[in-house]
């Protein structure tokens, strides 16, 4: 097809230029994964992306708003919308509840590493959270506010030119609800800029409900009442499927194919997904998340030693490491200790050189 016939069949499919909003209920995260994509296919508008070369398909886009009702169930990974292997997911993880990496971020020394962490933007704001819900439980034995979040956006870094690839989370929010049996119920809500549906999605909300987890357990800690798991709503003002998808990796047939098949078929519990392999080569693999934990923890040694991201096993092995026995922090099995830290309002206006 010549590009002037390609601009014109490009130029058709763009419709009437507004944005679709879209809304996705699913039990569980594998499914929510399955369904989202496919709503995004049939019923998205058609863009290009701020990368967009010409020639290129239009990716798929819509405003999407996704509830899980049951965070925690299995299956939790859609192989399909995965990329990490099992070591690498481990590690985002790590990433966004206990900021293993937020000393990535970048300076002058680095300025290629990431411009921001999750976990380094909401840290410093939980204890104020925290504070928040206890006295209202302390005031009415009930906290039923509409003020219990945390922002991820820094104007001050983000809106910048300086900044070119601004985070994509930008709020959370806790609701706390009564069931019938009056058992009290923590709902966790997020809002997102912007999302890629195929390689980023179920990554990202994996971390999340592990973050809604270690939340709840540690609210409950707090006002030493049991709390439940709610519904966990995702919202993305922008959630795409990218052009470079269809044209490079067969994305209308894996589309034809997730229609005609369960999603069942392409999903994974999280345990399993955790203990695959962080790499192929010979070296025996004990197969748990511990085992993960223990690899990711000789990582971060090896780099403060080194300076070095990231080693491989072999790599570690063959300086000496005892993967098998190597000490993670006992933090990564709870709640990180910056959360128990007493609110300190000098945290709350920092603004870093990027």
């Amino acid at each position: 097809m010549k590009m002037e016939e390609r601009i014109v069949e490009q130029l058709g499919l763009r419709g009437d230029g507004k944005i679709r909003s879209l809304d996705v209920h699913a039990d569980n995260l594998a499914e929510a994964t399955h369904k989202a994509i496919i709503a995004c296919h049939d019923k998205g508008f058609r863009v290009e992306t701020p990368k967009q070369q010409p020639g290129m398909t239009l990716g798929y886009d819509a405003d999407i708003k996704i509830a899980v009702e049951n965070p925690d169930a299995e299956p939790k990974i859609y192989t399909f919308g995965m990329t990490e292997d099992g070591r690498g997911l481990m590690q985002y993880i790590l990433e966004v509840t206990h900021g293993i990496h937020n000393h990535w971020k970048k300076d002058k020394e680095n300025p290629n590493r990431w411009g921001y962490t999750y976990n380094e933007r909401f840290t410093d704001q939980i204890p104020f959270v925290l504070q928040r819900i206890k006295q209202d439980w302390d005031k009415r034995k009930r906290i039923s506010g509409r003020d219990y979040q945390f922002a991820i956006w820094r104007a001050g870094e983000d809106i910048i030119p300086e900044q070119e690839d601004p985070p994509c989370f930008q709020l959370g929010q806790f609701r706390f609800v009564d069931d019938s049996k009056g058992n009290l119920i923590m709902n966790y809500q997020t809002e997102w800029r912007s999302r890629d549906l195929l390689k980023a999605w179920n990554e990202n909300n994996i971390a999340q409900i592990e973050l809604m987890k270690l939340f709840a357990k540690k609210i409950s800690s707090v006002i030493e009442e049991p709390i439940g798991l709610g519904v966990y709503i995702d919202r993305s003002s922008s959630l795409h499927l990218y052009g470079l998808y269809v044209d490079r990796d067969g994305l209308e047939e894996k589309i034809v194919q997730m229609k005609k098949n369960p999603y069942t078929e392409n999903s994974m519990t999280l345990g399993d997904y955790l203990t695959l392999p962080p790499d192929m080569d010979s070296i025996p693999w004990q197969g748990t998340i511990e085992a993960q934990k223990r690899l990711i923890a000789a990582q971060s040694d090896y780099e403060a030693k080194t300076s070095s991201l990231n080693a491989s096993r072999k790599t570690l092995i063959d300086n000496g490491y005892d993967l098998d026995n190597f000490q993670y922090p006992k933090e990564w099995d709870t709640w990180p200790k910056a959360w128990n830290a007493s609110p300190d309002r000098n945290k709350l206006a920092r603004v870093f050189n990027i």
